[in-house]
């Protein structure tokens, strides 16, 4: 019996003498485990569920370990995937001079302006150059139909090439009627990728290209740190929605 007790001692004192892993480990255990994940399944449907408990599983340990200091890398990396919901809860629980900090301040200004660009508030014009070098405002389009979708993308984005085929639905149908235009605004630095995409998906609507040398740029006017991200603008010139679903734009759409 005493050596069994001292063995159960040892133990004890040893599990509380285990130091407790910081937030950025556990977290970087969470990515490489979801990566060995994705490495063995080819159906998308199970990949974007592994993605999507990844997610869920990053943002609870944010906000279980709000107070760790570690965590502020894991915010810088996660915060792109999170809901505006998420988003808010987060930047609620962390403390305040944290967000003052060379590490959290650009992505919390990100959040600020992407706050200013949801659903409810006036949309912000912008300008670029379409494919033909001549400049298109946002403001240009607004009013001349029912709404403008303005479609943030790149050549690059898998899942922005994968709703291609959801915006030519809805521009198919409600385009001709005065009810939709659809702006596309690419992401890319390589211009022939942006021509090539646009050219191989036959996308019909109009579009510009962030050149990142403007003297504002559109994504940063719109608080892009994801893509795809869709800004859906009324006659009004009101922002009401961002990132709406398809059948969330057809209710929108219909009910005018």
């Amino acid at each position: 019996m005493k050596k069994i007790f001292i063995s159960l001692l040892a133990l004890g004192c040893l599990v509380a003498c285990t130091p407790k892993k910081t937030a950025y480990e556990q977290y970087t255990e969470l990515y490489e485990n979801v990566v060995a994940q994705l490495e063995n399944v080819e159906d998308r449907v199970v990949k974007d569920s592994i993605i999507e408990e990844f997610i869920t599983q990053g943002y609870e340990l944010l906000i279980a370990n709000v107070e760790d200091e570690t965590s502020d890398s894991i915010v810088v990396s996660h915060f792109y995937m999170l809901t505006p919901e998420q988003k808010a809860e987060l930047f609620a629980a962390i403390p305040a001079e944290r967000l003052e900090t060379a590490v959290l301040q650009p992505i919390y200004e990100e959040y600020l302006v992407e706050l200013k660009t949801s659903a409810g508030n006036p949309y912000i014009d912008i300008v670029s150059l379409k494919a033909d070098g001549t400049a298109l405002a946002l403001s240009e389009l607004v009013g001349k139909t029912e709404y403008v979708l303005v479609d943030f993308w790149a050549s690059w984005c898998g899942p922005c090439r994968r709703l291609m085929p959801v915006l030519k639905e809805l521009y198919t149908s409600y385009h001709p009627s005065g009810k939709l235009e659809i702006l596309g605004v690419s992401c890319d630095q390589d211009e022939a990728a942006w021509l090539q995409a646009v050219e191989e998906d036959e996308l019909p609507w109009l579009h510009i290209r962030d050149q990142r040398t403007e003297e504002y740029n559109p994504c940063d006017r719109y608080g892009i740190s994801a893509i795809p991200t869709t800004i859906l603008i009324n006659r009004e010139g009101v922002i009401v929605a961002r990132n709406p679903s398809e059948a969330e734009i057809e209710e929108i759409l219909i009910a005018e």
